[in-house]
């Protein structure tokens, strides 16, 4: 007769192998592997994304840039910087005179 709660022996023996498994996996990991090199590539990878991000967010500003006026038959709202700096609200020119 066996206990309900109690792991058979195989059980035990299967868990404790892929203990082990990852275990001897992060050695070979540690090994074989440079920090300073993998760090590099992430760096890497992460100035890649970016780029690419940029790149395609331009490319589809120009190119909805061409299909509104196509679209709705009005020319592209463009946000444009202002020339000169915006005037003062009337509350601190006054308290900026006296």
């Amino acid at each position: 007769m066996r206990r309900k709660g109690l792991p058979r022996r195989r059980e035990l023996v299967v868990r404790q192998l892929h203990a082990l498994a990852d275990d001897l996996e992060d050695l070979w990991k540690a090994a074989t592997r440079d920090p300073a090199v993998e760090q590099r590539k992430e760096r890497g990878w992460i100035l890649l994304t970016a780029a690419l991000g940029l790149v395609s967010a331009m490319a589809s500003r120009r190119a909805m840039a061409k299909l509104w006026p196509i679209l709705t038959g009005e020319p592209p709202p463009v946000e444009q910087a202002p020339s000169e700096p915006a005037p003062a609200p009337r509350d601190q020119v006054s308290a900026r005179e006296s």
